[in-house]
């Protein structure tokens, strides 16, 4: 089978997207108190039950981190010199294990700008501030915690998670291997980006047809999306015209 032009394909793509945008407006613009009601709603239980739900979700985080790093820690005290099958299974639950913490961390920040937005209303909660505070603390430590398990796998690895040129110094303690897996994951990431910018202001254009957001969902992500794409750009600049171990 032929394939299609590309340019066609484009805008065959194009015609789909705008058709599929059209018929998603029109039934937002029908569903317009619906919608409205439903995301008070949702704001409203967000905001009254926000303690509730950063104790019971920052909990669960901290619990899963908590079984993920001594189950990792226990078989680094059983590994025996080529035992790859049991270093794979490390190596793989650490890989998993420090992403988790950042996202527990990046919940953490998330849930306490609710405990903020509601104290302008009823008062600022200084439990709020308290779980937050030991959300951060732990996340913290189980990262210092993590980094080392993982110096133990890898010796040769260097840097200290709570100093800022760490990334740096682990870098560069890094293979060639290793660095080209941190390069193409980095680039995937920024293909991957472009697409959830332009899914949540397409979203957010589609929102608006029943209700008011502003402008500022609108100013955050244009902020957020330029400066992916010119940190990039000016990165790539740099490797392009210069040498790679130079590039910071």
């Amino acid at each position: 089978m032929k394939k299609l032009n590309p340019t066609i394909k484009f805008f065959i793509v194009l015609v789909i997207s705008a058709f599929i945008g059209g018929l998603l407006g029109g039934s937002i613009t029908r569903g317009e108190d619906v919608i409205l009601q439903n995301m008070i709603n949702f704001q409203n239980y967000m905001v009254i039950n926000n303690l509730l739900i950063q104790a019971i979700l920052l909990g669960l985080c901290a619990l899963v981190i908590l079984i993920l790093y001594f189950s990792a820690k226990l078989k680094l005290k059983r590994l025996k010199e080529n035992d790859d099958i049991l270093f794979d299974q490390i190596d793989r639950q650490l890989g998993f294990l420090l992403p988790f913490i950042t996202v527990a961390m990046i919940f953490g920040f998330c849930l306490f700008g609710v405990t903020v937005t509601n104290s302008l209303e009823g008062g600022f909660n200084i439990l709020g501030l308290i779980i937050f505070l030991a959300n951060t603390a732990f996340t913290l430590t189980m990262t210092v915690l993590t980094i080392k398990l993982s110096k133990v796998l890898y010796p040769e690895k260097r840097g200290n998670p709570l100093d800022f040129n760490f990334d740096k110094e682990w870098l560069k303690s890094c293979d060639e291997a290793e660095k080209f897996v941190v390069y193409k994951a980095s680039y995937r990431c920024y293909q991957m980006m472009n697409f959830v910018y332009c899914g949540v202001v397409t979203f957010c254009l589609l929102i608006s047809i029943a209700i008011n957001i502003g402008i500022f969902p609108y100013l955050l992500i244009g902020f957020l999306w330029i400066t992916q794409t010119l940190i990039y750009s000016i990165t790539a600049n740099r490797f392009q015209h210069g040498p790679l171990d130079n590039v910071q």
